[in-house]
């Protein structure tokens, strides 16, 4: 299907023949929401559209082409791979399409999705204290995905040869280490920066021993900072729906991998110090009791553990990969530094033994 190139080119006819195969919809207005790398906006029908297939109101998510990170990824996700999933923190996608090409499947390709609006009830986290509350739900959420996908052949496409995927990973981080180690000069010690490297040639490897031996290895969302996690509005409670938004992976991310690296990455390196050392046991208990309740039975909580430090340096390579462009380099800089600070911290949480958490 062809793409509109904008939210203004959004048609009648087709929004029809995505969503009712050509029948007839009311007429509708969009309303623009701030989003990055996408025009998206709540599609809000004038009058509630006949049966009981459609809401009055959608959310439409525009990406254009060009973006290094659209692919196929994002519509899988909605429509494909936690198809039966009970209680998935998903939104409902009613439709989606992708531009015409010879090469459908090649990144950078576009697409829309048309979603579940719950821009009325829910909220992103990235402005909002984390609370015990909120990190168990997060960890059952992650860990309800996780074992949905668990082990090795998770993932439809294929099998991952994960050495090679972390090969590419850290050959796009590591170009990051010397811009962001100029930019803060007298501001990181020998001290942090030896930590750092030691990220590169110890606990890389260390890690990937940990993948190869494949009880931990699940397919990732990837992204699951405070941006694309959505709790509802004045949420104190357990049974509130959260949902994770925006999995759209890099060429060189890492998909296929120790499931606690979506832990680390998802809280390390976008909580305050004091926040993750306090909620870090109520965001692995509820993850593990998921991946019990899933059946997950093979994998124990001593694992975990040793999985949630393995993938301490993920935070790390999340503040350095920053450095790869020069303007997240200098743009970014507000968040990178605090990113950095908050991961050597955990290293060295890590390798004081302070993650010795019990069940």
């Amino acid at each position: 299907m062809q793409l509109p190139s904008n939210l203004a080119a959004i048609s009648q006819d087709w929004l029809e023949s995505l969503l009712t195969d050509g029948r007839k919809l009311p007429a509708f207005d969009l309303h623009p929401l701030d989003a990055n790398n996408s025009s998206t906006a709540r599609l809000v029908f004038r009058e509630a559209p006949e049966g009981a297939t459609l809401p009055q109101s959608l959310v439409l998510k525009l990406c254009p082409e060009g973006h290094a990170f659209l692919g196929t990824s994002e519509p899988n996700y909605y429509l494909r791979d936690y198809v039966g999933l009970q209680d998935a923190p998903l939104l409902k996608c009613f439709a989606a399409a992708r531009k015409v090409s010879k090469t459908t499947e090649s990144l950078g390709a576009g697409y829309a999705l048309l979603l579940e609006d719950v821009s009325l009830t829910h909220r992103d986290n990235k402005m909002i204290e984390p609370t015990p509350t909120h990190a168990a739900k997060l960890g059952a959420a992650l860990g309800r995905l996780h074992s949905f996908r668990w082990g090795p052949t998770a993932d439809t496409e294929g099998a991952h040869d994960l050495a090679g995927a972390l090969d590419r990973y850290l050959a796009h981080v590591s170009s990051g280490i010397s811009p962001i180690f100029d930019a803060m000069g007298d501001d990181l010690d020998n001290t942090s920066r030896k930590r750092l490297v030691q990220a590169f040639e110890v606990d890389a490897p260390n890690m990937l021993n940990r993948a190869l031996k494949g009880d931990g290895v699940a397919l990732l969302h990837g992204d699951p900072n405070p941006s694309n996690v959505l709790t509802q509005v004045e949420d104190g409670t357990l049974n509130a729906p959260l949902y994770l938004i925006d999995r759209q992976p890099f060429e060189w991310s890492l998909r296929l991998w120790l499931s606690a690296s979506d832990l680390v990455y998802a809280v390390v390196p976008f909580w305050p110090v004091e926040h993750r050392r306090l909620l870090q046991q109520n965001l692995l208990k509820d993850y593990f009791l998921a991946l019990g309740e899933a059946e997950i039975s093979d994998y124990t909580w001593e694992a975990l553990m040793e999985d949630w430090r393995a993938c301490a340096c993920i935070a790390a390579f999340t503040a350095l990969e920053w450095g790869t462009n020069p303007n997240s380099l200098k743009d970014m800089k507000w968040l990178w530094e605090r990113q950095m600070e908050r991961a050597v911290c955990f290293l060295r949480d890590c390798d004081a033994g302070g993650e010795e958490l019990s069940m």
